[in-house]
């Protein structure tokens, strides 16, 4: 890494707090071997205003982190406690009071394949959400991509694995060269899948759809997130399903959910417009009330919330 790293001055490397700039492994290791994963950290009260971090979800997401190093065949060796004590000394040493992006990373060492580097490095990132952000609203042309999902019988999706991410690469590279903004892969069947780097979710009727893992998806956390909340606390119905091309192209709305893209509302697919009202009724209600939730003022989910 370096001092350039998104502006972050420390990071968490093999068992303690270093400078990113020292944070120095040899050009010969296998890193696209590795796994890694998304997590975040976002401001208390206000996720638009400076202030204490809550790290978000963290127990699923290290617990997919442990579920792709054994899919992937690597010892992770450190406990989960003393990754999320190092998150947050790595938080801590950044002194960052803003949202922030945290990427646990595992990769087998060129010395001792048995033997793993582990690296956590954070840095601050703009959200999409928050009330009045104007940047929830851009328009977003997407198109159904060439590139299918990579299947379960040739790679893992659904573990985070960084060999899965040429894939997504490819289908971001195509959608940029046509024009568009984002592509969604269909899966080996010719079904709906996911987004190049989110889980997608389109609502008919009221009712929210989404693919099932089956459909070559990985598997999400915050999608995972949306399913137990949505309906819970909406009142809001989800369906997991399968969905064709054609349904897709006839939802009322349709957003992409994750770590990084959040909630993300999705203009129009191969230039048919999602809908008559943009962003939809149902992503801007969902959209709104993650962004309390994020910010930890909904008691119910108090428990999803790490403060650092």
């Amino acid at each position: 890494m370096s001092l350039a790293f998104h502006g972050a001055r420390f990071c968490w490397m093999n068992g303690e707090v270093v400078e990113t700039e020292k944070a120095l492994v040899s050009a010969m290791e296998p890193i696209y071997l590795g796994i890694f994963e998304g997590i975040k950290a976002y401001t208390a009260k206000d996720i638009l205003k400076k202030g204490s971090l809550n790290i978000f979800q963290w127990k699923p997401h290290v617990d997919r982190l442990w579920r792709s190093a054994a899919v992937n065949g690597l010892n992770i060796p450190y406990s989960k406690d003393q990754l999320l004590e190092g998150t947050k000394a790595a938080l801590r040493a950044n002194g960052f009071d803003t949202n922030t992006y945290i990427q646990p990373r595992v990769w087998p060492r060129a010395d001792a394949e048995d033997k793993v580097h582990v690296v956590i490095p954070t840095w601050k990132f703009d959200t999409l959400l928050g009330k009045g952000n104007p940047k929830f609203a851009s328009v977003r042309r997407f198109m159904v991509s060439s590139w299918r999902r990579v299947s379960s019988d040739a790679l893992p999706p659904q573990a985070k694995s960084w060999a899965n991410y040429q894939n997504s690469s490819l289908a971001i590279k195509e959608a940029k060269r046509c024009g568009y903004d984002g592509a969604i892969f269909l899966d080996s069947r010719g079904l709906v899948s996911e987004g190049t780097g989110a889980c997608l979710m389109t609502v008919r009727n009221g009712k929210v759809i989404t693919p099932p893992v089956s459909a070559s998806i990985l598997e999400s956390v915050t999608r995972n997130t949306f399913i137990e909340f949505i309906p819970e606390d909406l009142k809001i119905p989800v369906e997991v399903r399968d969905i064709t091309r054609v349904e897709l192209y006839a939802s009322d709305e349709a957003f992409l959910c994750g770590t990084g893209g959040e909630v993300t509302p999705i203009t129009s697919v191969d230039d048919i417009k999602m809908g008559e009202e943009y962003p939809g009724h149902v992503t801007k209600k969902l959209a709104d009330y993650y962004s309390e939730l994020l910010a930890g003022n909904v008691k119910k989910r108090a428990g999803w919330m790490y403060p650092v």
